[in-house]
């Protein structure tokens, strides 16, 4: 069951990797190739070698046809198709082929739940800030429920706030049976979000398992292949000098 990845190639990109996705759990993926297993998982690309199965379904590109609300993929690109709020959600809905009774009431849930509101219904995309524009597509992909969520380079172009918004529904995301994958280029966030995590070095899997064990390893600490989260890099210190402290995620812990 969920979400497997079975010796998957991909041009001179990945090679070999392997790895089984869970639900309820949110997984990061660090590396410069990270974002590729992202639109392999999405089917933005067919020429790679192994397999990619959910509930052991094999997804080829006619599984994407018959299962188009299974997985949103939110990109910081920010790419939209339309040049209204209101004409997106339509747009994106209409391909999946939803239809909402009450399309009013499903805006005003999804643009709250980001922090905008359905006064945005009438905004012009191009209006938008690149803040609102990213919590706008988080709202039109989470509209339709799916079951994978992509985040490709997730809080790109986010202050403080709305990161720790997005935090908050990407965790609650995980407790309602979701499969929650994100990547990003910051051992740091991925630290602080992330209940396992995928490390790559180049192509291949370098380790991958739980993001408390592995960024508070101190093999991984000597080995130096992996840029490690500041906080806990502070700890190894520490506590090498007999400082007694415990590593924590958050550093007013």
């Amino acid at each position: 069951m969920g979400l497997v990845l079975d010796s998957i190639k991909f041009r001179e990109y990945l090679n070999d990797i392997s790895y089984k996705f869970e639900d309820n759990k949110i997984t990061g993926i660090y590396g410069d190739n990270a974002n590729y297993l992202i639109d392999i998982i999405n089917g933005d690309y067919n020429d790679y070698d192994g397999e990619v199965l959910y509930n052991d379904d094999l997804i080829e590109k006619d599984f994407y046809k018959k299962n188009p609300s299974l997985i949103a993929l939110i990109d910081s690109s920010c790419y939209f198709y339309t040049n209204k709020v209101e004409e997106e959600f339509k747009f994106n809905l209409g391909f999946r082929n939803i239809e909402f009774d009450d399309l009013d009431k499903v805006m005003k849930k999804y643009l709250d739940l980001v922090g905008l509101n359905l006064d945005y219904k009438d905004r012009y995309i191009n209006t938008l800030s690149s803040s609102e524009k990213y919590l706008l597509l988080v709202a039109i992909n989470l509209c339709y429920e799916p079951k994978i969520i992509l985040f490709k380079d997730i809080f790109w172009g986010l202050d403080r706030n709305n990161r720790k918004n997005i935090t908050t529904i990407v965790k609650n995301l995980k407790e309602d049976n979701k499969i929650v994958i994100l990547t990003h280029k910051d051992t740091n966030m991925l630290y602080e979000l992330v209940d396992d995590v995928i490390l790559l070095d180049g192509t291949s899997v370098y380790k991958s398992g739980s993001s408390d064990k592995l960024f508070t390893s101190t093999d991984l600490m000597k080995e130096n292949v992996i840029p490690m989260p500041y906080i806990t890099k502070v700890t190894y210190l520490a506590k090498n000098k007999k400082v007694k402290l415990t590593y924590h995620k958050d550093v007013r812990d």
